[in-house]
This record gives structure tokens, C-alpha cells and sequence, in this order.
């Protein structure tokens, strides 16, 4: 079986100026798209935060050996929320903890709040496509993503791959 796709992300931004009786609209469109035709496998949830903080998404439990397609949502309207890698050592590859060789799990200061991962700011969303590609093992750096967030806040994901 195959999984087709197309995975899109775009932008229609429009400033309109007065000046006078005149109007200005300035246009500025941009869209990106790729198809993704080598993934068979779907695993997506929607989540809520518990009170340590932090769910774990484990790619091996929706049965994923390669991710090609990543998109985590923030569904609070107050918090952010923070990705990174898990911490138990079987880490999704993308993100490495600090005694590995990529050290990269960045600290990110929100100002009052500081996130040990890429930040999601409220109601935002992050997206990492890579199909048609080699994508990421997650036998290779490990099958587990770590999203931290206020407890009873909810987020979701999107996964897709092989």
C-alpha cells in the first residue's frame, strides 16, 4: 500500500495604505508545496498535557522507522509549548541531547518563560517535510519526541512516513 500526499504551506499577506483619496494593496503571496508519494504509514493524536509537564510521542508505537512528515500543532490560546528530544537516550534524531555528538537541543528564552527545545508559541504550529527523501530513523537516533507544555493544555501531531 501506498500513502499519497500533498503537503502545502502558504501565505497570502496584504497591506493596504491610504493616502488621500488613494488606496494602496501591496501583494505579497508565497506557497510551497510538495507531493509525498513513498510514505504508508499515518500516525496522528491529539494530546493533553499531565501535571509533570511533558508528553512523550513515541514514533515506534504508531509503527514509524522513518518520518517524512512532522506537524505539531499548539492548540492553547495562552501557552507555549516546547520540542525536544526524549531524554531516556533513544531520542528522536532530529533533536540530540547535550552529551551527544550534535549538541542540539537549544535553549530558547520566551522572555519569562524558558523552553529546552524549538518553542511553539500559542496557537502555532511547526511543520518539518522531507518526502521523496531518506527522512529520519528513528531506529537510528531513537523514536521518541519530547513536547513540553502547561499541564490541561492540549497539542496535536501529524505524522507520516515508512
Amino acid at each position: 500500500m501506498t500513502l499519497t500526499a500533498q503537503i502545502r504551506a502558504s501565505v497570502d499577506a496584504r497591506r493596504t495604505t491610504q493616502s488621500g483619496l488613494a488606496t494602496g494593496v501591496e501583494v505579497k503571496p508565497i506557497s510551497i508545496g510538495v507531493d509525498a508519494g513513498d510514505c504508508d504509514l499515518v500516525y496522528a493524536e491529539r494530546r493533553t498535557f499531565g501535571a509533570i509537564g511533558y508528553d512523550e510521542i513515541n514514533f515506534a508505537t504508531g509503527g514509524l522507522s522513518v518520518v517524512k512528515l512532522l506537524f505539531v500543532k499548539n492548540l492553547s490560546e495562552t501557552s507555549a509549548i516546547g520540542l525536544s528530544a526524549g531524554w531516556s537516550g533513544t531520542q528522536f534524531s532530529i533533536f540530540r541531547q547535550d552529551v551527544t555528538s550534535w549538541n542540539f537541543s537549544p535553549m530558547v528564552n520566551l522572555g519569562s518563560l524558558t523552553l529546552r527545545g524549538f518553542p511553539i508559541r500559542p496557537l502555532g504550529a511547526w511543520l518539518l517535510s522531507c518526502p521523496n527523501s531518506d527522512g529520519f530513523g528513528t531506529t537510528v537516533g531513537g523514536s521518541i519526541l519530547r513536547v513540553g507544555g502547561v499541564p490541561s493544555e492540549r497539542y496535536e501531531f501529524y505524522a507520516m512516513g515508512t
